[in-house]
């Protein structure tokens, strides 16, 4: 009787060794970040090749184009109060493009930030001068009042979008105009201040009571050796405004509302099967978006004008969408594109004051910017997709 042979067992593939695999992640995630920065290293390197294009047209003379450069180094960056205006500058942009991000993250775009940090501005002043209270609670209900406005005049496009299915783009836009109306008919009658000295009445309300102010960040940092002015345009708002960001990453990441809410922006078919009410999120992520963007206009409400005039500075609102662009979305990233973007309006006034070429240089370049991240951005998709697409087949 023949014996049959049992062949041995196959040996089991060694696991690879930890070191190894621990150095192909710590390679990946470098790739990763070096493509993740590749899309604004692009965008601002074009930006000043740009600007350097356009005062060569212009002026015809490399000499400005160090002009240029050496107002925006010694004037941007180390004017006594250049830090000042930069973080003051930065702290409504900071909130408009968080504002704006939030709404990315879910596939809606919301373009109403302009008019929602109006209308937020508005009540927090009528809040500001009507009531009495103390600081304690006069300045959080001034606050929130501020949001409620916000939350408020973004819930109208958010419905019209759930239950008639108009397109937050249209609705939104159409909300500014509307939001502008409602300021000049309320500023010219029934919130205008009427214990105004001179002979011209101006539109706005009466000043905000002490109470309901923001204080500056002026004494603080002059404690820890600068020099600010006082006037110094710079508040505790920045504070608030990076804590807002630091939030808005925590909820992205660490949270079921960010879960279901990078769901819905990146598969909205997959939303449902999934669990997630598609309808009720958006109404909640242009709410939420509402209620940040009422806060990019309260500094200046409640912290520098002490009161909400006709003449606000406008602009917050778009300049946000560039701003959540440039910063991906990401609470840090949009912290940085803000600080970009306020240092570049410092450099122009530096330019201003000491060149003779024209200031609106840098707003070419923010312009610049703008188109340029979208094109890096989308080019840098592709080139991961790729990466991806190649890893997967040399696994397979």
């Amino acid at each position: 009787m023949s014996q049959v042979k049992e062949r041995p067992a196959a040996a089991a593939p060694e696991p690879p060794e930890p070191e190894l695999a621990s150095q192909e992640s710590w390679a990946q995630q470098l790739r990763g970040l070096a493509l993740r920065l590749l899309a604004p290293a692009v965008s601002l390197l074009s930006a000043a090749l740009i600007g350097v294009l356009v005062i060569l047209i212009v002026q015809q003379s490399w000499a400005d184009v160090v002009d240029v450069g050496d107002a925006m180094w010694s004037y941007g960056l180390f004017n006594r109060n250049s830090l000042a205006f930069i973080l003051g500058r930065a702290t409504p942009l900071i909130f408009a493009g968080l504002a704006v991000a939030i709404a990315f993250k879910a596939g809606l775009f919301n373009i109403g930030v302009e008019g929602q940090y109006a209308i937020g501005a508005l009540t927090a002043a009528y809040v500001g001068y009507q009531l009495s209270a103390p600081t304690i609670l006069h300045l959080p209900l001034t606050i929130l009042a501020g949001m409620a406005g916000g939350l408020l005049w973004a819930a109208i496009p958010a419905l019209l979008k759930v239950y008639r299915g108009a397109h937050e783009v249209i609705s939104t836009i159409m909300m500014n105009f509307v939001a502008n109306a409602v300021l000049l008919y309320l500023l010219s009658g029934a919130l205008k201040d009427p214990n105004q000295q001179g002979s011209i009445a101006q539109q706005q309300t009466p000043p905000i009571e002490p109470t309901a102010q923001v204080g500056s960040m002026v004494p603080f940092f002059n404690s820890i050796g600068f020099d600010f002015r006082g006037s110094a345009p710079v508040t505790w708002f920045f504070v608030l405004a990076i804590v807002a960001a630091i939030l808005y990453a925590l909820t992205v990441r660490r949270t079921r509302f960010g879960f279901e809410l990078r769901v819905l922006g990146t598969n909205p078919r997959a939303a449902e099967p999934s669990g997630i009410r598609s309808n009720a999120m958006i109404i909640k992520v242009m709410l939420v978006s509402g209620a940040i963007a009422g806060l990019a206009g309260l500094q200046d409400v409640i912290g520098i004008d002490d009161r909400m005039k006709l003449d606000y500075i406008r602009g917050y609102g778009f300049t946000g969408i560039a701003i959540a662009l440039l910063g991906r979305n990401s609470g840090l990233g949009i912290v940085a594109a803000a600080l970009l973007f306020s240092f570049l309006d410092r450099a122009s006034s530096g330019i201003g004051l000491t060149t003779d070429v024209p200031k609106e240089v840098t707003s070419i370049m923010q312009g610049v910017i703008i188109l340029t991240i979208v094109i890096a951005y989308e080019l840098v998709r592709r080139m991961t997709a790729r990466r991806q697409l190649r890893e997967q087949t040399e696994r397979a």
